[in-house]
């Protein structure tokens, strides 16, 4: 019985086969006594673009919107074409697969995306790390959590993957096509989250290219208690601030001023943080 360790990089499969005791180097894999643990490069498949389904698709139309897969394909990356027919390799010869890449959405998703595509149908578990240091990893390795367990982070990360494909292949075709007919030539690249991403950065640098100065007034008094002097910042009510929620009315600050100079005033309540 082979127990076949699936890492997302190198140097977190060199981390957990040190605990395994799983030290002769093979083709892209470590392997000791009915262990083997090999390690994908990040994403060793992506999926395909649209030509890949339809050769029509190498033509940009905007009568071929929206391009919707009815079943989705991937490919192996050209980098990492060599370690994944070594993983593939490995899966040949083992009896139970052991997920260890990174505990997250992503993490599961290279290493499920993998076994799916080998037609892995034998057992899987999962080993659940946050940190390399050896009584982590001895700690997860006795704890390894059936693969079902799990499972449902794949299904988010292939749902994630999907709409970025829909997203991007389509709407930067889609705002590509239109700048064309307004006469301009630039490839316009649109992304799930890249597009929004951008935006807060364009709103940001207009909102400093067009700042306009507005004085605002505070108040500040120094009180004096047991322990010794401290200030304290008058909080002014929303009617006169803007948006910020700073005072931007000089006469009620004025007003302010006059009523508390010389005073003496009484702590009613306190909360500290």
């Amino acid at each position: 019985m082979t127990r076949l360790y699936l890492c997302e990089k190198p140097s977190q499969a060199r981390d957990i086969a040190a605990v395994l005791g799983a030290s002769r180097k093979s083709d892209g894999c470590l392997v000791g006594d009915n262990v083997v643990v090999t390690w994908c490069i990040g994403h060793l498949l992506e999926m395909v673009p649209p030509e890949e389904y339809d050769a029509r698709y190498k033509r940009w139309a905007l009568d071929d919107l929206p391009i919707l897969p009815t079943q989705w394909k991937m490919a192996v990356t050209p980098r990492g074409a060599s370690q994944y027919k070594a993983v593939q390799a490995c899966l040949t010869q083992a009896s139970e697969v052991v997920i260890a890449t990174d505990a997250d959405r992503e993490g599961e998703t290279i290493a499920r995306e993998i076994l799916e595509r080998c037609r892995w149908r034998g057992p899987v578990k999962r080993l659940w790390l946050s940190a390399l240091d050896s009584a982590s990893i001895r700690k997860a390795l006795g704890n390894l959590l059936p693969g079902d367990k799990t499972e449902p982070l794949y299904r988010a990360g292939l749902g994630r993957a999907r709409a970025d494909w829909l997203v991007g292949m389509n709407l930067s075709r889609l705002f590509t096509l239109a700048g064309r007919r307004s006469g301009g030539d630039a490839v316009v690249s649109v992304g799930r989250v890249q597009t929004p991403a951008l935006k807060l950065v364009v709103d940001r640098d207009l909102a400093i290219e067009h700042f306009k100065p507005t004085p605002f007034y505070d108040i500040v008094v120094v009180f004096a208690a047991a322990g010794g002097l401290y200030a304290g910042r008058w909080i002014p009510p929303r009617a006169v601030c803007d948006a910020d929620g700073r005072c931007v009315d000089p006469g009620a600050a004025r007003k302010v001023k006059e009523h508390i100079t010389g005073q003496t005033g009484i702590v009613v309540s306190a909360h500290t943080e």
